[in-house]
């Protein structure tokens, strides 16, 4: 063999191993006094760390540690009882990937205070004569603080909290409450997504689920925190 070809044969080797690095490699963080080590593939956000910050007068403290995850739609709906794989879109229907926020530290201490300020947003809302009707999807109330068009749900753009029909205050004690966005898609048929903050063994989960998987709320939190612990380091 020639030695130019050797060459090429070592630099594209090189390569091959940078890209199957790229792929299969992982970043570590450290979450509530463990350390995981999470492959390149499910970071929808990777955190970079420079030390030589710390050296520099008049700089705060980095914030907590916390991991942007992308779980994919196939490993969803395998892992997680009722997840449905795709949901309708504007106008056809999209991989249901999600998207999650862990978070420890100050993130998790502050969920209490946190929670409790959702209620009282509800509460006023309800007591300033707040918008409240059923949501055909969960069987739970919504409470609108921003209606579409002409004042009329379901028409135009909506924004709403998701609630227990008897009442806020028996939301789970580990949820804050669900913040809603509503939409019509290509057709005029309302689509709708709800933001929800679940704490669970001492982390924080951020998410968002669109209406098909609204039931699976509670289940999420527990197939992340199973995944974690398989890349613990």
């Amino acid at each position: 063999m020639k030695r130019a070809h050797i060459i090429v044969l070592a630099i594209a080797g090189v390569g091959a191993a940078a890209t199957a690095e790229s792929y299969l490699g992982s970043t570590r963080y450290r979450l509530a006094d463990a350390t995981y080590a999470v492959p390149h593939k499910y970071e929808f956000m990777r955190n970079f760390s420079l030390p030589w910050l710390s050296d520099i007068n008049g700089l705060e403290m980095e914030p907590d540690e916390s991991v942007w995850l992308l779980l994919p739609a196939s490993e969803l709906s395998a892992g997680v009882q009722g997840y449905k794989r795709q949901f309708h879109g504007y106008s056809s229907d999209v991989e249901a990937d999600m998207v999650v926020n862990v978070l420890d530290g100050k993130e998790a201490r502050e969920f209490p205070a946190d929670r409790s300020r959702d209620i009282l947003k509800v509460q006023q809302e309800l007591a300033n004569g707040g918008l409240r009707q059923r949501d055909p999807t969960t069987g739970w109330d919504r409470v609108y603080w921003l209606v579409g068009e002409e004042g009329t749900p379901g028409q135009g753009g909506s924004l709403f909290y998701l609630v227990p029909r008897d009442g806020v205050e028996s939301l789970p004690p580990n949820w804050r409450v669900p913040s809603c966005q509503g939409s019509p898609d290509i057709i005029g048929h309302e689509r709708f997504d709800c933001s929800f903050t679940i704490s669970n063994e001492g982390l924080t989960f951020h998410f968002t689920l669109r209406q098909e998987n609204l039931s699976t709320a509670s289940l999420v939190p527990a197939y992340v925190s199973r995944r974690l612990k398989g890349w613990r380091a």
